[in-house]
């Protein structure tokens, strides 16, 4: 089947999980084994925690509330406990068409800055809904085209991941960066960071893995709604967006052997696409750990 849209598939879930199993197990989902510690209960807003206070490949630690990554503060009802993170900015990885529907909640005296790595300018987004509903998707497309998007989002528009980079690396005071649920696009970058940190994979994975952990109870909540409503559109396969609605190590591997494949090595890809020496390396190790 072909479907031109790939790379917009990913998150037409964020605003679509309404349908889905009642009986749904969680027995395939791979939660994280990392603590949980590091999340805030924020109204309205999902998936928000810090990265901090773990251990790289050195045995240095992360400093804590330093980066915070979220989904989306379109609903955001609690602005005042933002502020008390003392986050001066906000980084927003969604598109265009994304940001203009759902704006997030401005908040005195933090700016928000856009980057989306691509754009959805013929609504395509909205397309792939409807090809999800008529059942013109199934379950290995789902995880085809998530792998496709893996692959190509941090490395199909480099200037823009290397600009998101350098202003998450070069802030000097907390910041935080979400897209919609704070996982996909948000979890490629969080990656990306640690790995310029120098983290090894099992303690990246492990915190990506965190947004299944931190999302359950919503997802499990949505998807319980499901099975009353898919009388609505009984050519839908509920699997697929049982599939969207977690993360996994596949994914974000996807992302890692594409780098390693077009660049040669992650540290490669640090140096020549990034643009960070192995001076400017170890400058963010020692800025952000101790």
């Amino acid at each position: 089947m072909h479907f031109k849209p790939l790379k917009y598939f990913f998150s037409i879930i964020s605003s679509f999980i309404l349908f889905s199993c009642s009986s749904y197990s969680t027995k395939s989902v791979e939660f994280s084994k990392a603590s949980e510690k590091n999340e805030l209960h924020i109204k309205k807003v999902n998936n928000f925690r810090s990265i901090g206070s773990i251990k790289n490949k050195d045995g240095r630690i992360l400093k804590d509330s330093i980066f915070y990554r979220s989904g989306d503060l379109y609903q955001l009802k609690e602005s005042k406990k933002i502020t008390e993170l003392k986050i001066n900015n906000i980084i927003d990885l969604r598109t265009n068409n994304e940001v203009s529907k759902k704006h997030d909640v401005l908040i005195p005296n933090i700016t928000i800055h856009y980057y989306p790595a691509f754009d959805d300018k013929e609504d395509q987004m909205n397309q792939a809904k409807k090809l999800v509903l008529k059942g013109k998707v199934n379950v290995n497309d789902a995880n085809d085209r998530m792998i496709k998007f893996y692959k190509e989002y941090p490395t199909e528009n480099t200037q823009v991941i290397k600009a998101i980079i350098t202003e998450l690396l070069d802030s000097d005071s907390p910041i935080l960066f979400h897209c919609t649920a704070g996982k996909d696009r948000t979890g490629i970058i969080g990656a990306i960071i640690m790995k310029i940190l120098k983290f090894d994979d099992q303690t990246i994975f492990q915190e990506y893995l965190l947004s299944n952990n931190l999302r359950k109870k919503i997802i499990l909540k949505r998807l319980n709604k499901a099975k009353n409503l898919h009388f609505l559109f009984p050519k839908m396969d509920l699997g697929v967006l049982e599939k969207l609605s977690w993360v996994e190590s596949s994914y974000l591997k996807a992302s890692f052997d594409e780098i390693n494949s077009k660049y040669g090595s992650i540290d490669n890809y640090i140096n020549t696409i990034l643009e960070i020496s192995e001076d400017k390396r170890k400058d963010y190790i020692q800025k952000y750990t101790y």
